[in-house]
């Protein structure tokens, strides 16, 4: 009679990963309320206020944009680089270079050939 194999139990979650969960939840139920309590604080504004919070809100975002794509563009060449291929080489390839995936299909022979 062959032995049966003990089941291993559940991997439970180490304590810091349970607590750094539990954080993220509370940090997003507060930007949540914070988030919330912004909408609402704009309806009193005036139509002239609502155009500076929307100039300096569309400033901020054209600023952090500009901060990402240098770090972006970093990181493509860091990776072309760490697999031994150049940037220009990775944008420069077609699509029909590509080895095609899938079976290859049998040539038909001629009939009567």
């Amino acid at each position: 009679m062959p032995a049966k194999k003990a089941k291993k139990p559940a991997a439970k979650q180490p304590f810091r990963l349970r607590q750094a969960a539990k954080q993220v939840a509370v940090d997003a139920d507060q930007v949540r309320q914070d988030l919330d309590q912004l909408l609402r604080s704009l309806e009193t504004l005036s139509v002239e206020a609502l155009r500076e919070v929307s100039e300096r809100a569309l400033a901020l975002i054209a600023e952090k944009t500009s901060d990402e794509k240098p770090s972006l563009i970093a990181g493509v060449i860091r990776g072309a680089v760490s697999i031994g291929e150049t940037v220009a080489g990775l944008l420069s390839r077609s699509g029909d270079d590509r080895p095609k995936k899938g079976r290859a299909r049998k040539a038909r022979k001629a009939v009567g050939a």
